[in-house]
């Protein structure tokens, strides 16, 4: 009978321990949530964290705040991030190289986040102003083959690319440090730059006249800019994808993570969410939940590390 009753009183307190902890994440989120953007106001970056905190917000019912933390290509807001309390009240949105591509200048590395959903994709392009002398990208080669040329840069991983084209035709290009794709433009058409990596900004720009796409990074064409070639075509094997990323620091529960990227999958059908990305930006809206984008993370890292090898 003793013992009996001593395995009856363990039970209850072992049931006791686990469920004790159940409410707390049944009631999360407690208080506002920050969402830290790795770009600067202005930016599409900024645009996406904003109308994304704002739907999701009312999904989780707390508000989600966001703050810019521009800087070293969205390394500045994971640098925020990492040191937050891991109780998914901080995340921060981001481009996804700000974790596939450490050119060893950070103090974190992707094993200390967790990844929690894809919600879109940038359409990847490089720009110059309308007025250059060249009006396609074999042009500006012709161009670079005579002078040495600059750049507006605004992650790391763009000079990765920008030294294996310069390696490959004998070029010098020399980068200009951005905190995002607004300064970016507004280097292209000052003449500051004679032409800028831009993720998706430069759409309404180059319809209007005032830039030129001469090149995309993507594995396929432009859907906005069908006539442009990409970098493959033009004979580089660079292809290049960067994705919107939720992510919290290492330590986060799991069903909280989960709660998150389930909230996030119905936030990006937004109506508003949807218009934003496709109409206004002109990225791709997609959704991957937190395993698929830890693994996409994890190969994409693989392979720009690997480019960055084959250049030393």
């Amino acid at each position: 009978m003793n013992t009996r009753r001593y395995i009856s009183l363990a039970a209850i307190v072992l049931m006791g321990i686990c469920f004790g902890g159940a409410p707390a994440f049944a009631d999360y989120p407690e208080r506002p949530i920050q969402m830290v953007a790795g770009f600067q106001a202005g930016g599409n970056v900024d645009a996406v964290a904003r109308i994304l905190a704002k739907s999701t917000g009312i999904l989780l019912g707390q508000p989600m705040v966001v703050e810019n933390k521009p800087g070293a290509g969205g390394g500045v807001a994971a640098t925020t991030l990492k040191s937050a309390k891991p109780d998914g009240h901080t995340l921060c949105l981001n481009m996804s190289t700000a974790y596939t591509y450490n050119p060893g200048e950070t103090t974190y590395a992707p094993d200390d986040f967790i990844f929690i959903a894809v919600a879109g994709k940038a359409q990847e392009a490089f720009v110059s102003n309308s007025e250059a002398p060249w009006k396609e990208w074999k042009g500006m080669i012709a161009e670079a083959k005579k002078r040495s040329m600059t750049y507006a840069s605004m992650m790391p991983i763009d000079k990765v690319f920008t030294r294996a084209i310069a390696k490959k035709e004998g070029v010098q290009f020399s980068a200009i440090p951005t905190k995002g794709g607004a300064e970016i433009i507004t280097s292209v058409l000052g003449k500051h730059s004679d032409f800028g990596f831009s993720g998706g900004i430069h759409y309404s720009y180059a319809k209007a006249g005032q830039v030129t796409v001469i090149a995309g990074l993507g594995a396929e064409r432009l859907a906005d800019f069908p006539e442009v070639p990409t970098l493959k075509e033009l004979g580089y094997e660079i292809v290049f994808e960067n994705y919107v990323v939720i992510t919290a620091p290492k330590g986060v529960p799991d069903p909280v993570i989960q709660k998150l990227s389930a909230a996030f999958a119905k936030a990006i059908q937004d109506p508003e969410y949807v218009t934003l990305m496709k109409d206004n930006i002109h990225w791709v809206p997609m959704y991957l939940d937190s395993a698929k984008t830890t693994a996409a993370m994890k190969k994409m890292s693989t392979d720009y590390k690997k480019m960055a090898e084959e250049q030393k």
